[in-house]
């Protein structure tokens, strides 16, 4: 894929760094589109590709049968119109005329930006997805975790005091003394309370934990592959 010239407007196609423009070659290079990607502002200029890229990840959400092969403009603007109308407007953006004229019209740089905010939509609503997918589970196991804790928790206080207060409150000696041993119904559920609170907060925090060490080893793994990529990919700026 040929690296376009370059501009010296001042617009929506303003000159990227060339390395961000390296690493978008390179995410665009692993997806397998119907046509070669020789030249980005050219061969996505019909929106054909764009709508196969957003399909790579979304397959329900792009019907590819409305997106013809365009070369004339008037096409070319339609196509983009339905991305725009059905596709980017779900995955919250949505391209203004002048920049969809821009990317018909190949001008140099403004597909790039299209693809940026594109891929920051993408990787967004994936991690989304992924959280989600992770944090059921983990708030399923928290439940089942903490409902026998908190059950067992209650019933290791009340194995631990004297018969005479887990049961109904004894009756006073008839002189009005209190028997030995004796603690108050409302201070036992109080000390009751509190270990159950305290297991609560214990469970809060032990879930954190996983959660933060889950939050580092995605950051291990985003890491290592974008190592990977740049010892094993050839800029594709450069072919």
């Amino acid at each position: 894929m040929a690296r376009p010239p370059q501009s010296t407007s001042t617009s929506f196609a303003d000159e990227i760094d060339d390395a961000v423009l390296q690493e978008l070659y390179a995410w665009v290079d692993q997806i397998a589109l119907s046509r070669p990607k020789k030249n980005l502002t050219r061969d996505f200029s019909d929106g054909v590709l764009v709508a196969e890229l957003i399909a790579n990840y979304f397959p329900k959400l792009v019907e590819l049968h409305n997106y013809p092969p365009a070369t004339g403009t008037k096409l070319k603007m339609e196509n983009w119109n339905v991305l725009n109308r059905k596709v980017f407007k779900k995955l919250h953006f949505e391209l203004a005329d002048d920049v969809i004229k821009q990317v018909v019209n190949c001008k140099p740089f403004v597909i790039e930006r299209v693809l940026l905010m594109l891929r920051t939509k993408i990787d967004t609503i994936m991690w989304e997805k992924h959280k989600q997918q992770n944090e059921q589970p983990e708030a399923d196991q928290y439940k089942q975790e903490t409902t026998p804790r908190a059950s067992q928790a209650k019933k290791d206080v009340q194995e631990t005091q004297p018969k005479a207060i887990r049961g109904a409150l004894p009756r006073p000696s008839p002189l009005g003394t209190v028997p030995p041993g004796y603690v108050p119904k409302i201070q036992l559920e109080e000390k009751i309370q509190e270990c159950l609170s305290r297991d609560e907060t214990i469970q809060i925090l032990e879930a954190k934990v996983r959660r933060l060490e889950h939050l580092l080893h995605l950051k291990d793994i985003r890491i290592n592959d974008l190592q990977t990529r740049v010892d094993t990919i050839r800029p594709t700026g450069l072919r």
